[in-house]
């Protein structure tokens, strides 16, 4: 370090970075922790506790209009909404106010973006910050458990349409993934373990007119599953069933997928549920899996983190930062062939034949 650059250190005893490049990536990077991530996330639920979201969804709407709306102060209002203009999610419009087409997409109509939206996470986050993330230092000390505010595993119709409400908005680019790239060319049975509420298995049959698919739930959401059915016109061929995919055999098929399923697992877990699928196959059967990519260290995965700070909060986890790449080994190991792999969207899927 130069004299020059020395005047320019906290004190004799920095331990500052040297490169001021290097320091400044640095110290952008420390800005959105500490400052960008919290204004985002409390504009965001304070708009949404007013009611602005919805508010503004048909249109743009002057100030004191949405004031008395919202029962909010004037002056205070125009403030946030200053502040989310700020931060992309309102836009001033010939002196009214409007939602942006980002905050119109990811917080409103949850029905009309089913797939992509943001708006069931948002009170899901405010309760985890709330119970949770506020006190992870005496989570940490082993004074406080996490104990999910919906029961998991799902008791009831209500727990299942709270947890999938949740993985059925942000599939979007799954969706897009594996119909632009997975095979199911000459499938008629496809076994969909862990299958959710349906979204995943009707979009793939939409593409393949003969396809069938038996979908793996708990028995708490099969219901969800058939009117998810009924509604896209797919009974008959989308049809849910009560299997603990941990303990039981799968059902036989030509096809077995896991769709985000299998990517928090260790290999322990993964190895036994690949087995099962191995068992539901005959020979020349395929099995499928889609998963986020948690791995990336230059590009963390918040979605699964949000996940993986819960467990703190639990003496047994099996979550972990599992490489992806495991699956070709296991694969191999299972006795499957011709693997191929394909990356986009954060998601990676692997298809392997039974040999």
């Amino acid at each position: 370090m130069t004299t020059e650059q020395a005047q320019f250190r906290c004190n004799p005893n920095c331990r500052c970075m040297e490169d001021d490049a290097e320091l400044y990536r640095a110290t952008e990077r420390a800005y959105e922790m500490v400052f960008k991530g919290t204004v985002d996330f409390f504009v965001i639920k304070a708009a949404y506790d007013l009611g602005l979201f919805e508010a503004m969804a048909s249109g743009p709407r002057a100030l004191n209009d949405l004031a008395e709306t919202t029962g909010s102060v004037p002056i205070r209002l125009e403030r946030l909404l200053i502040t989310m203009e700020k931060v992309g999610l309102a836009q001033p419009v010939e002196g009214a106010w409007a939602l942006t087409p980002f905050a119109e997409q990811f917080f409103t109509a949850p029905d009309e973006h089913r797939n992509m939206t943001m708006l069931p996470f948002v009170s899901y986050m405010v309760d985890l910050i709330q119970s949770f993330y506020a006190n992870l230092a005496d989570v940490t000390r082993g004074k406080m458990d996490f104990t999910s505010h919906v029961p998991h595993p799902p008791r009831t119709r209500e727990d299942s349409i709270f947890y999938e409400t949740i993985h059925r908005s942000n599939i979007h680019f799954v969706l897009k993934l594996l119909r632009d790239h997975a095979d199911l060319s000459g499938v008629k049975q496809l076994i969909d373990v862990g299958g959710g509420i349906g979204d995943i298995a009707a979009s793939l049959c939409q593409k393949y007119p003969d396809l069938n698919v038996k979908l793996i739930n708990l028995p708490s959401a099969l219901d969800l599953v058939r009117e998810n059915a009924a509604e896209k016109g797919l009974e008959g061929r989308l049809e849910p069933v009560a299997v603990d995919m941990y303990r039981e055999p799968y059902p036989q098929g030509d096809a077995v997928m896991f769709a985000r399923i299998l990517y928090p697992m260790n290999r322990q877990f993964c190895t036994m549920m690949l087995q099962k699928a191995h068992a539901a196959l005959e020979p020349g059967g395929k099995v499928m899996i889609i998963d986020m990519v948690i791995s990336d260290k230059d590009k963390p995965n918040y979605d699964y983190l949000t996940h993986y700070v819960c467990g703190i909060g639990m003496n047994f986890s099996v979550l972990e930062f599992k490489d992806h790449a495991l699956y070709k080994e296991l694969l191999q190991e299972l006795g499957f062939r011709d693997i191929t792999v394909t990356e986009g969207y954060d998601h990676v899927l692997y298809q392997a034949v039974k040999a």
